[in-house]
């Protein structure tokens, strides 16, 4: 009976662990890079992740943006971004916002580097589709 309870615990700790976003993912992520080019001039474009559930909400560079991530190990898949259609300030900002938009849905996993985090196809060695940067510690 023991070895059933304890069975039983490990595998709805393992179902909570990959219905939330990892605490290492938890905050506010800048984006650096989008398929290895920088931002436009004075574009802003960043990623929060709750660290209580799949909840992912941002900035697209021209709008606010929410969808999901799930999470299970160091894979990561997010849902189709739903974002307000309002106008670019900019073009720099209306190509990066295409860019990113672009890019989100085909991210399969992540690696972090302390403050750095990139996002990834599933093949090894393959080059960031996005890379990030948390300003504060976390």
């Amino acid at each position: 009976m023991k070895h059933k309870l304890f069975l039983l615990g490990a595998v709805l700790a393992l179902v909570a662990c990959s219905a939330s976003t990892p605490h290492e993912l938890a905050g506010r992520w800048n984006v650096q890079q989008i398929a290895g080019a920088p931002l436009g001039e004075d574009v802003d474009i960043w990623i929060e992740f709750d660290g209580t559930s799949e909840a992912v909400h941002g900035f697209t560079g021209c709008n606010d943006f929410t969808t999901t991530a799930s999470v299970f190990g160091t894979n990561v898949a997010f849902g189709q971004p739903e974002e307000a259609a309002d106008a670019c300030a900019t073009l720099a900002a209306e190509v990066d916002e295409a860019r990113f938009l672009h890019v989100l849905p085909a991210v399969q996993r992540y690696v972090r580097h302390g403050q750095s985090l990139e996002l990834l196809q599933a093949v090894q060695g393959s080059e960031a589709l996005i890379r990030l940067r948390r300003d504060e510690p976390n």
